[in-house]
């Protein structure tokens, strides 16, 4: 494992692609583990599973004190991903929500997963996922 976190778990971000532990059924994204989080085997044996772009936040926060180059109010969450062809456990991931009104959070909301830029380096831009709700849910 070597690099900024980014660049590693890139092609995981863009495709939403997870990794479901062959022993217990638990869900890792983006990272494949060579120990399972839940039931701890080790070396685990994973299988590569399909996220669903719409998922539901379970959790979030919004942060108000961030330093004076960060947009605020910025709001986070934790948001169930199900898997794409709807079998097995979802995987549970946190990300920025951008496009949404405050107003319309909270525990449950439909959620969807968008590819977006999330900061630049100086030279190129970083890119990764951020939630935001649906616009067909908008009211």
């Amino acid at each position: 494992m070597s690099g900024p976190r980014y660049h590693r778990t890139r092609e995981q971000d863009q495709r939403l692609l997870a990794f479901e532990c062959q022993s217990c059924g638990y869900v890792s994204f983006p990272d494949e583990k060579r120990t399972c989080k839940r039931c701890g085997d080790a070396p685990a044996t994973f299988e590569e599973v399909q996220l669903a772009e719409r998922g539901e936040i379970k959790t979030f926060v919004v942060q108000e004190y961030l330093p004076d180059d960060i947009e605020v109010p910025q709001p986070l969450a934790i948001v169930d991903l199900p898997q794409e062809d709807g079998s097995g456990e979802s995987a549970r991931v946190y990300g920025l929500l951008t496009e949404t009104d405050l107003d319309e959070l909270s525990v449950g909301t439909e959620v969807v997963a968008r590819f977006r830029e999330l900061f630049d380096d100086g030279e190129r831009p970083i890119n990764s996922f951020k939630f935001s709700v649906p616009r067909e849910v908008k009211r």
